[in-house]
């Protein structure tokens, strides 16, 4: 006696464009934790009376510069896919 196997829904086809999202929240979600750590360690310092120097200063302006090159690729992310479905319509026509 053979037991047939439930037949299982076909896998839906991979979607690039969710991937890269769900990368993007990611690394955005990484960028912004990392940054408010930074900054809490900053403000710790200050509290205690600690020499800041240069470090926090420096840090706070790559994390900054990081976060602006990200969001700049997001929207030019977004711009690419609504021009690609503008041309899928404009073909369809």
């Amino acid at each position: 006696m053979q037991a047939n196997p439930v037949p299982r829904p076909p896998k839906p086809p991979f979607d690039r464009e969710r991937f890269v999202f769900k990368i993007l929240a990611v690394v955005i979600g990484t960028q912004l934790l990392i940054y408010s750590l930074a900054a809490g360690v900053c403000g710790q310092r200050a509290m205690e009376g600690r020499p800041i120097g240069q470090i926090c200063p420096g840090t706070l302006e790559q994390l900054q510069g990081g976060f602006d090159s990200t969001l700049k690729l997001l929207l030019a992310l977004l711009g690419g896919a609504a021009l690609t479905r503008s041309d899928v319509c404009s073909s369809d026509l």
